[in-house]
Order: structure tokens, then sequence, then C-alpha cells
């Protein structure tokens, strides 16, 4: 994939969705990042998913926390420049640096490209998997839900939804999830936010949640 105007063009060139942007660093507000519309790129056939984790699954409130606690902490300078993973779970990454602008902060975020390998994702279904978009009435949340698309996870082929209800089973698969925020201040900080609505994935017999930047609870 080719470089993009905007952003740090950090996302790997195999990657199947990017974004990039170089927006305003407001230090000492509750929301530092300023992104404006002309200052944005994107790329890849699956840039509509990403920006679905992004603005509708709470990937954008998590890096806005994040970057908040970073620079509340004097760890991030508007000064100097120094890269930062701002999300990082199974299915993206987001990550952020000043460049030493004194007053610019630019973000970079993409789709994992092995997550999206599905040619080595096996499918558990008995019938051919639904397409993206189409509304799946599954008892697991006991409404119909939009797939949005699908990931390979650990070698199975998940169906991702965007649901505000908690599924069924997600005990199990506890051991997969990672903390995006090390640190305790910055996990204390972001988990006063308003809740995001939950990343579902789903394949047949197994279901777990989650919500982009947090571990499970």
């Amino acid at each position: 994939m080719t470089a993009m105007p905007w952003g740090l063009n950090a996302h790997p060139d195999d990657s199947p969705g990017v974004w990039g942007a170089r927006a305003i660093l407001n230090v000492g507000a509750d929301n530092p990042i300023d992104l404006l519309p002309d200052r944005q790129s994107s790329g890849g056939d699956l840039f509509p998913v990403l920006m679905k984790l992004l603005n509708e699954a709470g990937g954008m409130k998590i890096a806005q926390a994040r970057v908040y606690a970073l620079l509340n902490n004097a760890i991030m300078s508007p000064r100097e420049g120094q890269q930062f993973t701002l999300v990082d779970n199974d299915l993206m990454t987001m990550v952020a640096n000043t460049n030493g602008s004194h007053g610019y902060l630019y973000l970079s975020a993409w789709l994992k490209p092995g997550a999206f390998d599905l040619e080595r994702a096996s499918w558990s279904g008995s019938s051919e998997p639904p397409e993206p978009g189409e509304v799946i009435d599954s008892k697991v949340w006991k409404e119909p839900v939009p797939l949005l698309t699908y990931i390979n996870l650990h070698g199975h082929r998940f169906m991702v939804f965007l649901t505000g209800r908690k599924p069924s089973g997600l005990g199990s698969l506890r051991k997969w999830r990672k903390p995006v925020l090390p640190s305790e201040r910055e996990r204390t900080w972001a988990s006063e936010r308003d809740p995001s609505p939950l990343v579902s994935l789903h394949i047949p017999h197994l279901t777990i949640g989650l919500t982009v930047g947090h571990e499970l609870r």
C-alpha cells in the first residue's frame, strides 16, 4: 500500500484497512486529539471496518484517554518525538507521535493483516458463512445483529458484530485478551469513560466479547 499524505504511515504494507491523520494536540483538554476533516488519509478495501472499530466500538475513545494520560503524567511531550501505542488488540493497532511539532499529533491506525487472512481460517458452521452486512438473528444476543466482517482468530473464522448486549461464554477465552492500557493510572482514568459498545466475536458454539482497548473483566 502506498504512503498516505497525512499521519505517521506506520502501517504494514499488507494491511487491508489503514487510516492516518495529523491532529491538533490540545494539551489540558479532556479529549486532546482534535481531528480535522481535511488532514486525514485512508486506504484499503476494509477501511470501513476500521472506521467502525474506531468510531463505533470505542477505539477513538481509548486513544483519547491514552493520550490524556500520557500528557497528564508528562510521558508524552509536544516538544519531543516519541511513538506510543494507543490501541492494540486482535483486530487493529493505533499509534501516535508528536514528532516534536509543538502542537500536532500524528496518528496511524490499521487492521492487522493476519487477523484478516481468511484463507487460513477454518469455518466450523454446518452451512455457508453469511455475507458481511447480513443481519443475523441469534439467540446469543436475543436480537437481530448485523455482521460487520470476519477475522482469523487462532485459525478459526470468527464473525465480528457490534452490539450493546453482553453475549454468553466470555470466561473460557479470557486468556486471549491483552491489556492495552498498561499503566494503572491510565487504566483507572480511562475506565471512567462511558462504556463503549461491545465488539462480539462469534463462531458456531463459541462467543466472546470485548471492548476495543480493554481486557475482559
